[in-house]
């Protein structure tokens, strides 16, 4: 049942009762920002952050220089730093990216995201996202044929987020709809020598990091070890990691500097299969029996090494880089007459340059920027599927190799036409190719090796208007092109005794328009953007008209909409603390953000004009959170999911809308010492934390078990310390 609006009121009001207590605190030195009461700034938002004289790297630039290039993007984009993650439970990307704008992430296993969309990128995606290009420190880490497995990336070793939606990515190279996630490390001008945090509490969670880092002359290091469990909230839902992150930078000169980056992992995680809409209600913990029986799991084990050079004047900036990287996986998935997957062992090798160039001028007198890159990387695969019988490898299905290439080349010019008037203009060339050997010939579907080449052209335009220091109103119309993926087109062929088939498929295209802005002013700091996608050749798994599956194809026309917005509220200062220009007063902030997505079929056969599936519609989140200058803070959190979507392309089976209620209580001391407890889904909610995609929940043989219970009320406690 979601909390009544009685419960939501009373919560603000508990809080700064508990506040109170603090109050006699104010010779504690400010946890955010290591200096005495006495000396404190203002506190800034987040997002627009003035330049500071502390060292930095030239390969990671800091949140600050970063926020001051935002104000150059003439589109949606949200810079997310980590103060606000180490509140409470800092375990994974839901905890990065809560309350950003236009970022729907779901999960099956309540620890990591499994599906992230943006504008409705990636409805195809099962465990694995797709249609969203993530970078760490501007090396893509998407596999070649486009997924990512997001456990890749440890968000205790990031110091900021780059979101870029749509187009706005084009400095990186996307090729995708939804855009691009950009993860800045962490280096050694921004660690203690020695960090210790410790996270525990429900379902058997317990997560442990230890860091360290420093400077020493032209060189800087930092490291960082982490190990995770939990029993999960299901049956047959355990899981444990570990992994080991580091980077060593030598600054040349003052302009050049080098960076090497090495990440190591294992990640071991049962799965415990889908739930009919009936059990997630009536049990939602228990696990499918087949999924138990067959002891599904997904393990592997994952190696980078990347190298980055950064020369950086007055008049621009250039990066190029070398990234390898290797991971030997193993799933065990279902394995019947009508599912055979079974097991599947597989491992891959993805190299890839990056090089980019931003020089900074003037034409006809008003500021130039150009930007000019390109970011190829290449995969090669090796597959083998096996029947699974009972957790163990029977006969081999199947065998192949697959050669994946992505080659972007783009181009971006920003030409002032006044001192607050820009005009942008880009242009992006793609080449793709997807290569698949089929090593295993059965008697019914025979060698069915193929080699797909896809070729991409995007143009793009925009207007940005600085209507102040802090105001900025934009306009953009661009094109997007993706290549299929090889879970698009290799599937395991129908008839008895088959093998997989390739089936070639046309690249997804759109034209986007988008208009937006965003702003402070006062206690206010917004974001707000618009967009309508005018999808071509979108990569869906749909039923004929006689309601047999195709599996992925390309429908002719559909359309994607949506508006993603964000507002941070200073509500009040000085409840408890008198306002004073030696010390910091205490503050109530409130932080919102909403995200529609409107996704329809257009005219389809079919489904008509129907809504696609799977992505939820209205999603608002929002805290509220009291802080002392002492270093207490506390406050509630929520997750709405505002009203039902439909989980089939038909619109036949719906997902309910829910509500999660959470709360977070905490204290930073200036020290280095932190301590933290937070509660989430207050309430128990019964609700699907992620849904399988389907076509129509009529022709499936019954009730469909796609629903993903989410995690249950929780309660868990944190405690770091830093030297």
């Amino acid at each position: 049942m979601a909390p009544s609006f009685q419960q939501l009121r009373s919560l603000p009001r508990t809080c700064l009762s508990i506040a109170i207590v603090a109050t006699s605190m104010e010779s504690i030195v400010y946890p955010w920002t290591g200096v005495a009461a006495e000396a404190v700034p203002e506190r800034m938002p987040a997002t627009i952050i003035e330049g500071t004289n502390a060292p930095t790297a030239l390969t990671d630039p800091s949140v600050n220089e970063a926020s001051r290039q935002f104000k150059g993007v003439p589109g949606a984009m949200t810079i997310k730093d980590t103060s606000e993650l180490h509140l409470g439970l800092a375990s994974g990307f839901q905890d990065l990216f809560a309350r950003t704008p236009g970022l729907v992430m779901q999960s099956e296993n309540g620890s990591e995201v499994g599906e992230m969309s943006i504008r409705g990128s990636g409805v195809l995606s099962d465990e694995e996202p797709v249609g969203i290009i993530f970078l760490q420190d501007g090396f893509i880490m998407n596999q070649g044929d486009g997924q990512a497995i997001l456990e890749d990336f440890d968000i205790g070793t990031v110091k900021y987020a780059e979101v870029y939606r749509g187009a706005n990515a084009f400095k990186y190279g996307s090729t995708s709809l939804g855009g691009a996630i950009n993860l800045i490390s962490r280096t050694g001008y921004d660690a203690a020598p020695a960090e210790i945090r410790l996270e525990g509490g429900s379902f058997g969670f317990f997560r442990g990091q230890a860091a360290s880092g420093g400077v020493s002359g032209p060189f800087d290091y930092f490291v960082s070890v982490t190990g995770r469990r939990t029993d999960g909230y299901r049956t047959h839902q355990a899981e444990n990691s570990e992994g080991f992150n580091g980077n060593l930078g030598w600054r040349i000169s003052d302009t050049l500097e080098n960076r090497v980056y090495i990440s190591l992992s294992r990640t071991d995680r049962q799965r415990p299969g889908g739930l009919t809409k009936d059990e997630l209600e009536t049990d939602p913990k228990q696990a499918d029996p087949v999924a138990v029986q067959q002891d599904l799991n997904k393990k592997w084990t994952y190696s980078r090494v990347a190298d980055k050079l950064t020369l950086k004047t007055e008049n621009g900036q250039v990066d190029a880089g070398l990234f390898w990287w290797h991971r030997n996986l193993e799933s065990r998935d279902y394995y019947t007459d009508d599912s055979p997957d079974g097991i599947q062992g597989y491992y891959s090798d993805n190299v890839g340059l990056m090089l980019n160039s931003v020089t900074r001028g003037q034409v006809f007198g008003l500021d130039n920027q150009l930007t000019v890159g390109f970011s190829p990387n290449v995969e090669r695969e090796v597959d083998a599927n096996y029947q699974n019988l009972n957790g163990l490898r029977g006969l081999v299905t199947a065998r192949d190799t697959e050669f994946s290439v992505n080659a972007p080349v783009y181009l971006e010019d920003q030409q002032h036409l006044t001192d607050r008037l820009s005009v942008v203009g880009g242009l992006q060339a793609i080449y793709a190719q997807r290569n698949f050997h089929d090593l295993y010939f059965s008697s019914v579907t025979g060698d069915t090796s193929a080699d797909l080449v896809v070729r991409g052209l995007n143009p793009k335009v925009g207007l940005l208007y600085e209507a102040g220091r802090q105001t900025q109103f934009f306009a953009n119309y661009s094109r997007s092109w993706e290549p299929p993926s090889f879970d698009n087109m290799v599937e395991f062929d129908d008839q008895p005794g088959g093998s997989l088939v390739f089936t070639p498929l046309a690249a997804q295209h759109a034209w986007t328009a988008e208009v937006g802005g965003r702003g402070e002013e006062g206690p206010f700091r917004w974001e707000l953007a618009l967009y309508h996608s005018w999808v071509r050749n979108e990569l869906l798994d749909i039923n004929n008209a006689q309601g047999v599956n195709l599996g992925a194809v390309n429908v002719n026309r559909s359309y994607h909409q949506g508006i993603e917005a964000g507002l941070e509220t200073e509500l009040l200062h000085s409840l408890f603390v008198p306002k004073s220009a030696r010390r910091e007063d205490d503050t109530l902030v409130w932080e919102q953000s909403y995200t529609l997505n409107d996704l329809h079929f257009d005219h389809d056969p079919v489904y008509g004009n129907n809504r696609i599936g799977i992505i939820p519609i209205h999603l608002y989140q929002a805290a509220l959170t009291y802080r002392h200058p002492s270093g207490f803070y506390c406050g509630p959190t929520l997750r709405w999911n505002v009203t039902k979507y439909p989980v089939d392309h038909a619109n036949t089976l719906y997902a309910d809308a829910y509500a999660l209620l959470g709360f977070r209580v905490g204290y930073q001391s200036a020290k280095g010492f932190s301590v933290f407890a937070e509660a989430r889904n207050l309430t128990d909610q019964r609700y699907a934390g992620d849904v399988d995609p389907i076509p129509d929940a009529r022709t499936t043989g019954g009730a469909p078990t796609i629903f993903h219970p989410g995690d249950g009320r929780g309660v868990y406690v944190g405690v770091s310390w830093r030297l």
